[in-house]
């Protein structure tokens, strides 16, 4: 295993090096560059029927400036590396109450949150970050475990979920390593509950062109969202013992204006693989109205040693979204091989039928689901409450089997309810309030009921 980790990080150093020496030269707008976007899970979480981890942050002010203007002054005079410095707080409190098909219910209230520092670029080539998340019980009976806003036993998450280096050329590469974010379809934050996923790795991305864009990297270990703990790739998904990582390779293809064509591979050594390619594309119809199409496709399968045993099974999906004056409307649909479960081990499932509770991805499942949002900053109706939005979701998925016995299983059918405001007033500051019901064969209906708060302030 380690003669494989050396091996990658000398390919990725020669890519670096590879870029720094052959690459063109650019403008010199490229020296305030940031570092590039997220290449997938960003443009998908908010598509068609998905009901999103989490909401976009409003914008805000940097206190620094609003209340010593002067020392922002002088801030503005000192080097990039401490010029451009962030420092962030971001408070969240959640209450999560969920009843289960099998009459047992999870509940929890968390208050905590992170604070995430980020240097400026030293001589443009070189930067430094940490973010240390916390949750801690605010209310949490041991009779309710599960809610994932602590750890297993309803205990306080403290940890360095972020600590790394980053090297840079321009835009075509930039190498980090150490603890970070990584959001790449399969691999993603997860965030929807207290702290996000973060992955001990060493990662390489960067635009060789306006319309290309690539993700590539060796992922050694997660944080899980209710751990305080790194584990090994293969173990989150179920290996037993230290175990190995994953290979990370994704690339994004923008050939004309709102076509984006994305694929990716993720190798989890000896355990499984997932490929994953999906085609998006938005037709402006008028001034106010447009319409978005997706196609997306996913192949898992056992590797190696088959540490999960033998399996194999695809995904396939589609969607379309019509927006008009603040309103959106989007429909879509996911077929499911029946030789096993997708599975989500890193993150989040990037289709388009992931709910608040239910992934529409199950063995031989056959699913189709609606939904209709209004953002009420939005022209279509003749007032306005800026800040404000509610979400509608229903979905539901036939013919599902046990991937085992093969034996089938009753229809799910969830609905979803989700408002959102983002408060003019005090910027950083947003209120949120999630609803489910799931429907799945068992007892009761499965309820969820969640209120979260977010509160984020820029200090310097």
């Amino acid at each position: 295993m380690t003669t494989v980790v050396q091996r990658l990080l000398t390919m990725l150093l020669a890519v670096t090096s590879a870029c720094l020496v052959l690459l063109p030269g650019v403008p010199g707008e490229a020296q305030q560059m940031q570092p590039p976007a997220p290449t997938q899970a960003a443009q998908t979480e908010n598509t068609f029927v998905r009901s999103p981890d989490n909401v976009e942050s409003p914008t805000r002010d940097h206190l620094l400036d609003l209340a010593f203007p002067e020392l922002a002054k002088k801030k503005a005079e000192l080097p990039a590396f401490f010029r451009d410095t962030d420092l962030n707080l971001h408070f969240r409190s959640f209450y999560l109450n969920r009843q289960r098909a099998n009459d047992t219910f999870n509940e929890a209230w968390a208050l905590g949150g992170w604070l995430e520092y980020k240097s400026g670029w030293l001589a443009d080539i070189f930067s430094i970050g940490a973010t240390y998340y916390t949750s801690l019980p605010a209310y949490a009976p041991d009779s309710r475990p599960g809610s994932q806003l602590l750890t297993p036993g309803q205990d306080a998450i403290g940890t360095f979920g972020e600590a790394w280096a980053a090297f840079r050329y321009k835009e075509y590469a930039l190498l980090r390593g150490g603890r970070q974010k990584v959001d790449d379809g399969y691999v993603n934050p997860q965030d929807s509950r207290m702290v996000p996923n973060t992955f001990e790795a060493l990662t390489l991305s960067g635009k060789l062109a306006d319309w290309f864009r690539y993700d590539v990297g060796y992922l050694w270990t997660i944080k899980p969202r209710d751990s305080n703990d790194f584990i090994s790739m293969s173990r989150q998904a179920g290996v037993p013992g230290d175990g190995d990582g994953m290979i990370l390779s994704a690339f994004a293809f923008t050939p004309i204006q709102d076509l984006l064509l994305y694929a990716a591979n993720y190798f989890v050594v000896n355990t499984y693989n997932t490929v994953f390619t999906k085609g998006e594309y938005k037709f402006p119809l008028t001034k106010d109205l447009s319409l978005e199409t997706g196609l997306q496709f996913t192949d898992q399968r056992n590797v190696g040693d088959a540490r999960l045993g033998d399996f194999n099974t695809w995904n396939v999906g589609a969607g379309a979204r019509l927006r008009w004056k603040g309103l959106q409307f989007g429909a879509a649909t996911h077929f499911t091989g029946d030789g096993a479960n997708i599975r989500s081990d890193y993150g989040s499932w990037p289709g388009y039928l992931s709910l608040q509770v239910t992934d529409f991805d199950r063995a031989r499942e056959k699913a189709f689901g609606v939904g209709v949002k209004y953002d009420f900053g939005g022209t279509l109706l003749p007032f306005q409450i800026p800040g404000f939005s509610i979400h509608m979701l229903y979905a539901q998925g036939t013919d599902r089997i046990n991937p085992t016995t093969g034996g089938s299983l009753p229809t799910t059918r969830e609905g979803d309810l989700d408002i959102v405001y983002n408060v003019p007033a005090v910027k950083g500051l947003s209120f949120r309030f999630r609803n489910a019901y799931v429907g799945d064969g068992g007892r009761v209906v499965q309820k969820d009921f969640r209120i979260i708060v977010n509160y984020e302030l820029d200090l310097l």
